[in-house]
């Protein structure tokens, strides 16, 4: 019997966890926290999330299912759009929760410790916990986010320009019957690559930004996400301007690192070693769209992927998720900056795509199949200008 450590009981590792332990396999799911938390993290689970993995729809887990989506240009113009199939939004404690419950139902021994060592001798791994517990085992799994510290140790380094940041506040004690309670609300940063968002919750509303590390200062991003606040909450906007602390009694501040892999890294990405018996999946292995920040998908399909490999030839492990997501991975990393900050007939190109989606259903259609996950980086390009073209 394989025994297998994951560090990280995120979506990535607790996934794992679960396939590999009801494949048989001794596994050992460490987190620094005993109980899960809710994350910087929007939540949202797109539409080819939810049709591929069955497991996110059949549990306890509260999620709110999204009716329209409102996207807003800098300028202010904006567009909603019908999804076409459902699209849901996770807390993330909530969603952790179940996560790390299923592996620990099959199995799986989870370790509320982080760990703080790594050594290797004779073949196998020893593990020593920050309370200086030490556990052996034969494979070593990073899923510790995105400034892993499992992908550092094994040699696995991100530059500043891998990275974006994001920040925001949970607001509580919003009212579940407004109409804004199933809208998600996205809009285009002014001059910058990257949004903001408006993420309904079951009990809360979730407000962030990210934008490209050292595109701009905290405090730019503060100011810009918090215009959009109190242009929607001015009560919410008011109380967190006078707070003399980033949380107030109601709204909780987050901030976070988020992979943004640049197309050079894409390319040099390593993200397992079949000899020295180690892998990286979810955040850790930089799994996150550059272009949108999407994460929770990539994290559970690369968990299926190790799963896959560790049961055939781990070797693989590179090949698959390359052929899996990697092409596209790297195409929108390629479109990121194009897309923020391109130009299209003399205004910016987000400007544009919301523009003429209020005039072309061909490009609305384009917007719903990105927002859903179904429209990939490949051919989106050709596919956007040949709507636009058909109406200029």
């Amino acid at each position: 019997m394989m025994r297998i450590a994951i560090a990280g009981a995120g979506p990535a590792g607790a996934h794992l966890a679960y396939l590999l332990g009801n494949n048989g396999c001794e596994v050992l799911l460490f987190d620094a926290r005993g109980q899960a938390w809710e994350k910087p993290c929007g939540g949202g689970v797109t539409t080819k999330a939810l049709r591929e993995f069955d497991f996110l729809r059949g549990h306890d887990a509260p999620m709110q299912m999204v009716s329209s989506v409102r996207v807003i240009a800098a300028s202010g113009r904006e567009i909603t759009i019908k999804p076409k199939s459902d699209f849901a939004i996770y807390s993330r404690a909530e969603m952790d929760r179940m996560m790390r419950q299923r592996a620990v139902d099959v199995g799986a021994k989870f370790i509320a410790a982080r760990v703080a060592l790594i050594t290797r001798a004779s073949g196998r791994w020893e593990l020593t916990t920050q309370t200086g517990e030490h556990y052996g085992c034969d494979f070593l799994v990073g899923a510790d986010g995105a400034t892993s510290k499992i992908r550092r140790r094994l040699g696995v380094e991100f530059a500043s320009q891998d990275y974006c940041y994001a920040l925001g506040w949970h607001v509580r004690g919003s009212d579940p019957e407004s109409s804004a309670s199933s809208r998600v609300d996205i809009r285009y940063l002014k001059n910058g690559t990257g949004y903001i968002w408006g993420f309904p919750r079951t009990d809360h509303l979730s407000y962030g930004i990210a934008s490209k590390y050292r595109e701009k200062t905290p405090a730019q991003l503060k100011a810009e996400l918090l215009e959009f606040i109190e242009a929607e909450s001015p009560d919410i906007a008011r109380e967190i301007k006078s707070a003399a602390h980033h949380s107030t009694p109601r709204a909780e501040f987050y901030g976070a690192m988020l992979p943004a892999l640049e197309v050079e890294s894409w390319d040099r990405l390593r993200t397992s070693d079949a000899k020295q018996n180690w892998a990286l999946i979810g955040d850790a292995a930089g799994f996150v769209d550059p272009l949108t920040g999407e994460g929770i998908y990539y994290a559970i399909k690369s968990a299926e992927l190790l799963a896959q490999a560790l049961t055939q030839r781990v070797r693989d492990y590179d090949e698959m998720w390359r052929a899996e997501f990697g092409a596209e991975m790297r195409r929108a990393a390629q479109l990121l900056p194009r897309f923020y900050l391109g130009k299209f007939a003399g205004a910016p190109f987000t400007e544009r795509v919301v523009q003429f989606a209020r005039l072309h259903r061909g490009v609305r259609d384009t917007l719903n199949d990105l927002i859903a996950g179904d429209q990939g980086y490949l051919n989106l390009k050709p596919r956007l200008f040949r709507s636009m073209l058909s109406i200029v």
